[in-house]
């Protein structure tokens, strides 16, 4: 009878181990859920900080057009990176801007054949610093009609690694 009830209590206490060691597992998938769901939560807002800041530019565009930017005139490389850049980076309310005159052509897509238009690159960066999203779009702007912008393009731009 005494070695029935030791082989019990050994039994017992093996299936609480394995109870608490599922408990912990489970507890740790828990953990590691909360911290990807945190990420993918700080990575939408900067997406969206990037999305208001590419209007934000696209509105000072109509305002105060940039000047022509000197050839290449290539988008900015350092972009994830506006601190240490050499480009002329605006502060926006949720980010950064760049805007660049990209010149004036009368084959841009989207447009009437013949129409001349001013085409400029807007290229937003969020203010997120661990999650930053960069967007860059290409606005068409008829020569003369500075109220009438037409999106042309845009693109998401990933870390270079």
């Amino acid at each position: 009878m005494r070695r029935q009830r030791g082989i019990v209590l050994l039994t017992g206490l093996l299936l609480s181990l394995l109870v608490g060691l599922l408990a912990a597992s489970a507890l740790q998938d828990a953990l590691r859920l909360a911290r990807s769901t945190a990420q993918l939560v700080i990575s939408a807002q900067a997406l969206e900080q990037a999305e208001a800041t590419l209007l934000e530019g696209r509105d000072r565009l109509l305002r105060a057009p940039p000047g022509p930017c000197a050839p290449p005139c290539a988008p900015p490389v350092e972009a994830h990176d506006v601190r240490g850049s050499s480009a002329s980076w605006q502060r926006a309310e949720q980010g950064f801007f760049l805007l660049q005159n990209l010149g004036e052509t009368t084959q841009a897509v989207h447009v009437p054949e013949g129409v001349a238009v001013r085409v400029f690159r807007v290229t937003a960066v969020s203010q997120h610093s661990t999650a930053r999203h960069v967007l860059e779009a290409v606005y068409a702007v008829e020569t003369g009609q500075a109220t009438n912008v037409q999106r042309l393009l845009w693109r998401q731009r990933l870390r270079e690694q």
